[in-house]
């Protein structure tokens, strides 16, 4: 168990007491409703929703630092490896019960130990993420509790967004656009991706971003035909397509956009492809309304570009996820995907046109936030589209 601290302070990025309690609440609900006795997290993210502690590996790292177990009517529990969050757990969070762990490899440990001191000795316990051996140690020890699959217990805590944390997605996507425009002045002949990544990535932190969730990409000719992930240390050139996408983190609200620009004057394919991509996207957004599936908004994404003859370049994953706590969200936008769209979702939709045989030519790509609305949806970003790629 832990000290009393001296003092507090609110948690780093908070999103707010009103948050706080009703993510709270939510969790438990969930616990409830599936019959759990209590739920073991171990992903970063999840851990911080929980407990609104800001836990030093959340986003875009994986590695094993935290964890948290909420037992059913009692406050989430928060283990972390690292000495100093000793200290500042105790100054920016409510989190009573929070523990030093032990190396991954004892983790069982740690977790047996909570488990025992709530009285979970028996019962299902939900996990959403575990180390096997993790879990074949754990299982050891506890034989009597039944350790189930609690992952899709993360889409239904986190799918539907409370209007407060619209809000906040709204702000995120609000910077990821002052981030665009700073890479449009950047970007020139002779200038390197990573040099365009760098203005983003300063006016998107200078405006109120914590990090970047993913690597900011932007990829210029070749590495836009093959759709490059990341901003390397190419040139960009006169008459080349460029990519940008990426995204910012607002008090633990992602963002995420994507546009492509032309150096130069564009020849007659890198229009056409453009255009592809960007009626594609329209495409898209149209077919949000609740009720519709994930699958009626991707098969709409790839009719489009089918329909004018780019069905060999259609994007080879899915058109878009879930846009919130979390980047790539489930449910998927994609082939296959039943989930009906509720009110209060929010869809990141990116489809796009990649021609991978024609370096010369490149690629398209847009991204767009779509709420759900009751009768509908509402496009939350407003970052310009080219229009001359357009003409």
């Amino acid at each position: 168990m832990t000290e009393a601290w001296l003092w507090k302070e609110e948690p780093s990025y908070y999103g707010g007491d009103v948050l706080h309690q009703w993510k709270q609440a939510k969790v438990q609900r969930c616990i409830e409703e599936t019959d759990l006795d209590a739920l073991i997290l171990l992903k970063s993210e999840a851990v911080r929703y929980v407990s609104d502690f800001y836990v030093k590996g959340y986003r875009p790292f994986m590695d094993p630092e935290y964890l948290a177990v909420v037992v059913r009517g009692k406050k989430p529990i928060v283990g972390h490896t690292s000495g100093s969050d000793t200290y500042r757990i105790q100054v920016r969070s409510d989190v009573d019960d929070h523990r030093k762990l032990p190396g991954p490899d004892r983790w069982h440990e740690a977790l047996a130990g909570i488990l025992d001191d709530y009285g979970v000795k028996a019962g299902k316990v939900g996990v959403d993420l575990m180390h096997f051996p993790t879990y074949l140690k754990l299982k050891e020890r506890l034989p009597k509790v039944d350790f189930v699959d609690a992952s899709h217990l993360w889409t239904e805590l986190t799918v539907v967004k409370h209007p407060l944390e619209i809000e906040l997605i709204k702000e995120a996507l609000a910077i990821v656009e002052i981030g665009l425009y700073a890479a449009f002045e950047a970007i020139a002949p002779g200038v390197r991706e990573y040099e365009v990544a760098a203005a983003a990535e300063y006016a998107m932190r200078k405006h109120g971003s914590e990090m970047e969730p993913f690597i900011t990409n932007v990829a210029s000719g070749v590495n836009a035909c093959i759709f490059e992930r990341i901003s390397t240390h190419k040139r960009i050139r006169h008459g080349e397509m460029v990519i940008i996408d990426m995204g910012s983190v607002y008090r633990g609200y992602t963002g995420d956009l994507g546009r492509t620009v032309c150096v130069g004057k564009p020849t007659p394919r890198q229009k056409e492809i453009y255009q592809v991509a960007y009626s594609s996207l329209q495409a898209a957004i149209a077919a949000v309304n609740p009720g519709a599936t994930c699958a009626d908004v991707d098969a709409a994404a790839r009719h489009a570009i089918a329909e004018q003859g780019y069905a060999k370049y259609e994007h080879k994953f899915a058109t878009g996820h879930q846009l919130g706590w979390g980047l790539h969200g489930e449910p998927a936008i994609n082939r296959d995907v039943p989930y009906p769209l509720r009110p209060g979702m929010i869809l990141a939709l990116e489809p796009r046109v990649t021609v991978f045989d024609m370096p010369e030519v490149g690629g398209a790509h847009m991204e767009e936030a779509v709420l759900v609305t009751e009768t509908g949806h509402e496009l939350l970003s407003r970052c310009r589209f080219e229009e001359e790629l357009l003409a």
